[in-house]
């Protein structure tokens, strides 16, 4: 999963951002809480259409049997709860006038609009796996995911996923620095000054 490290370093910028007059701050680096959404939910529901297939009823639920053997759908749900407790926290310095009880509806809200639209994202994956997996690598995908290997494969990886994030923000709070120190450095030899 080498997508973690950068999310690790994206979360290294989130964390070490300040409040100051509604936006975040990190240098010259400003985010508003609408971008700070925004990217969640491009991160949640963005993906590249696939070309609509016409599947068959038996492909259709076999990948549907897929993605619920693997937790896929599970995965878009976690982070939503993810998304909404980030909105929530960042709400809370941003704007702490407003009152808990009034936030506590966040999660409950964003929770709502992926439960309503979950279909639309369950169709994009069965696509997407039609797209990349024929009909016998399903299948045999179904296989593997219902041997114990597969079945530790599934239970597993949320911890795995967890721990490889806490490392990639690990490396990318280590590496921020030296990022910052090199872009500030090639800039100012092209005559910059950030």
């Amino acid at each position: 999963m080498s997508y973690l490290p950068a999310f690790g370093f994206i979360l290294f910028f989130q964390r070490s951002q300040t409040v100051e007059h509604g936006r975040l701050q990190h240098g010259s680096f400003q985010m508003s809480l609408r971008h700070i959404a925004l990217f969640w939910l491009l991160a949640l529901f963005l993906a590249v259409p696939a070309k609509a297939q016409d599947l068959s009823p038996e492909r259709r639920a076999d990948i549907e049997q897929l993605l619920r053997m693997t937790g896929a759908v599970s995965i878009g749900k976690q982070m939503g709860a993810t998304m909404a407790t980030q909105m929530t926290q960042l709400l809370k310095k941003v704007r702490p006038d407003i009152p808990d009880e009034v936030l506590q509806a966040l999660p409950e809200e964003v929770m709502g609009a992926i439960d309503e639209n979950i279909g639309s994202l369950i169709n994009e994956m069965v696509q997407l796996h039609a797209k990349h997996f024929n009909e016998a690598e399903i299948k045999g995908l179904i296989a593997f995911y219902s041997t114990d290997l597969g079945k530790k494969v599934v239970s597993g990886m949320p911890g795995l996923v967890y721990e490889s994030t806490q490392a990639g923000q690990r490396w990318g709070e280590s590496i921020g620095p030296i990022v910052e120190r090199r872009i500030k450095a090639r800039f100012k030899r092209q005559g910059v000054v950030i």
